[in-house]
């Protein structure tokens, strides 16, 4: 670092105890205090909302803002009271004159910012984590060419801190922050309001919570990660084996070591068996391992974190399909076992190919589904668990590819969220909302994007996982579906003015209208408004930007597009719906204590 050392004036004009202003030729703002034969210089601009610390009263050497009381260690620059910290700037006395050096430390401011924006992710304050990101973003070090721009760092630091305080592995914050930097990339949402909104997401959940299993304390309850040194690397198997004996630390400990020698593909290909043998946490399994890859290949620094707080999630994950309603889906995946299947070790298709077409062209020998047999398929997909689970696996058995099939099922994953009935949200004795129908469509998109990149035979499971789950939830349909509303002409920003009033009918009246550039053109005009104005509650904002994005993708890959996926959208964004349903919720307690039984579901 090269000192640039400044003239500040006199000593005699330096009253003791006292805070006095000094400026350079460049308009740069010092509050100055002697105290103690040294003289302390921070910068004079508050960083909270940059008032002048030269205004500020001094006691026992901490110097406190006139404007909001925030207190800050002349010594050292930290915060006593309030919120980040501020610059210190070295000073020393040559003879009778003041000598400061603006010379910046980079190594070490970027070591204070880092530290500053993680504690305010710890605090779960998002405006402090946006000052620190920005005051990172000024030092220059990020590469443009990324698409995040001066926040690259910054959202970096959030995907790392995130995962590694995860309590229970990778979550919903960490899913939307993945959603998020694809939007700032595409120019769908500004960076800092995207910030903010991850910022939220992730401190939200993870508030006051040390790093998972790396000795966080007593405070936190948690046991010190087991390190794993004598184990086969070559071996990837062993982290499927220890998730599904629940060795939750062994599996953390063996895939931070097989990212460190392996990458994000060696996570991808031990991860892949697991998630492909049933539906986990209701869809959650492979959707949060689908972002954790997306996240770990953006950000490569935080990977190792990244992935090991996806496989925390899936060692505490419920195997659904397990459970005695899945009885069909049980029985389909158990077929295919002896079904042979075209095509080779990989699953065919790059990772930009359509869902529907790497799976058809991917697979030697696979057979395509005609527009008369996919609508066919997607009726008996929408049927029930037992219909679809079967008509899969018969569509299998004929050579269809695995990901023809989940292309057709994340169709009619469309269609079964827009006919969501609402009622169920009404109901005091069910606990059944719209949330749990749009994990239908995010679990068929995830799963079409793993099995690009799937075996055959894994693929196949997940064609079969992702249509059960569809028919599953059936019973969540409406009794008859809504009569289309009449046709509205399209115009430029009249589809974004009804979705902000509310207007659900008018919206989808004027999606009617789109063509299929019409319709790609509208995900990315109401991203903003899933992002930042559909929802209140981080958990409600992350299911409105990971359903939008989903049904984004579904549509770019289908080489039949429709108007359904922005129907769904539309149908399931729009409305107001109760965030904190306080009747529900202590209905549903009073009538579990009452007669012990569980609240109605979807089956």
């Amino acid at each position: 670092m090269k000192s640039d050392w400044i003239d500040l004036g006199p000593l005699s004009e330096f009253p003791a105890d006292e805070p006095v202003l000094r400026k350079d030729g460049a308009g740069r703002r010092f509050a100055c205090v002697l105290r103690g034969g040294e003289v302390h210089a921070l910068d004079d601009r508050c960083p909270h909302q940059g008032y002048p610390l030269s205004e500020g009263a001094l006691r026992g050497g901490v110097l406190t803002c006139a404007w909001h009381n925030w207190k800050f260690d002349l010594a050292s620059g930290a915060c006593a009271f309030g919120g980040e910290p501020v610059r210190r700037y070295a000073t020393r006395i040559d003879g009778d004159r003041v000598l400061l050096n603006r010379a910046v430390d980079t190594a070490a401011e970027v070591r204070r910012l880092v530290a500053g924006l993680r504690e305010a992710v710890l605090r779960d304050d998002p405006a402090r984590a946006l000052r620190e990101g920005l005051r990172l973003g000024a030092l220059g070090l990020h590469r443009m060419e990324t698409g995040l721009g001066s926040l690259h760092l910054a959202f970096e630091v959030l995907a790392k801190d995130g995962a590694e305080r995860a309590e229970y592995g990778f979550d919903h914050g960490l899913a939307l922050l993945s959603e998020l930097c694809a939007w700032v990339e595409r120019g769908w949402v500004p960076a800092e309001e995207a910030f903010v909104v991850a910022a939220h997401a992730i401190g939200e959940a993870s508030a006051r919570l040390g790093p998972r299993g790396k000795g966080a304390g007593k405070a936190t309850g948690r046991s010190p990660l087991v390190r794993i040194a004598d184990f086969e690397l070559d071996e990837p198997a062993k982290v499927s084996e220890a998730l599904a004996a629940e060795r939750r630390d062994e599996a953390e400990a063996r895939m931070r070591e097989l990212v460190e020698v392996r990458g994000t593909a060696g996570a991808r290909r031990a991860l892949l068996p697991f998630v492909a043998q049933h539906l986990y946490d209701y869809g959650h399994g492979a959707i949060f391992l689908a972002k954790a890859l997306e996240l770990a290949e953006r950000f490569p620094s935080a990977a190792d974190e990244v992935l090991a707080a996806s496989t925390v999630q899936l060692a505490w994950a419920t195997a659904d399909t397990s459970l005695p309603p899945f009885a069909a889906t049980r029985a389909a995946l158990a077929g295919l076992a002896e079904l042979p299947l075209p095509g080779s070790e990989a699953c065919a298709g790059s990772a930009g190919a359509s869902a529907a077409g790497a799976g058809a062209a991917g697979a030697a020998g696979a057979v395509p589904l005609d527009p008369a047999e996919r609508a066919a398929f997607e009726a008996e997909v929408l049927a029930g668990e037992r219909p679809a689970v079967e008509a899969t696996a018969r569509w299998l058995a004929r050579g269809a590819g695995p990901l023809a099939l989940l292309g057709a099922v994340g169709h009619a994953a469309a269609v079964r969220l827009a006919r969501f009935d609402s009622a169920w949200e009404q109901r005091l004795d069910a606990e059944v909302g719209v949330l749990d129908v749009t994990h239908a469509v995010t679990f068929a998109e995830a799963a079409a994007a793993l099995g690009r990149e799937a075996l055959p035979r894994e693929a196949a499971r997940l064609a079969v996982l992702a249509a059960g789950f569809v028919g599953k939830l059936r019973n969540g349909d409406a009794p008859a579906p809504p009569a289309p509303p009449p046709a509205a002409r399209a115009s430029g920003g009249a589809l974004r003015q009804a979705v902000e009033a509310r207007d659900v009918a008018g919206a989808l009246a004027i999606a009617r209208e789109l063509d299929a550039d019409g319709r790609r053109r509208a995900f990315a005009e109401l991203a903003p408004f899933a992002a930042f104005d559909a929802a209140v509650r981080p958990i409600f904002t992350a299911h409105a930007v990971k359903t939008l994005e989903a049904l984004h993708r579904l549509e770019a890959s289908d080489p039949q597009p429709d108007g359904a996926y922005l129907e769904a959208l539309l149908t399931y964004l729009v409305p107001v719906r109760q965030e904190l349903g306080v009747r529900r919720i202590a209905a549903v307690a009073k009538k579990f204590m009452s007669d012990g039984r569980p609240p109605e579901g979807l089956y």
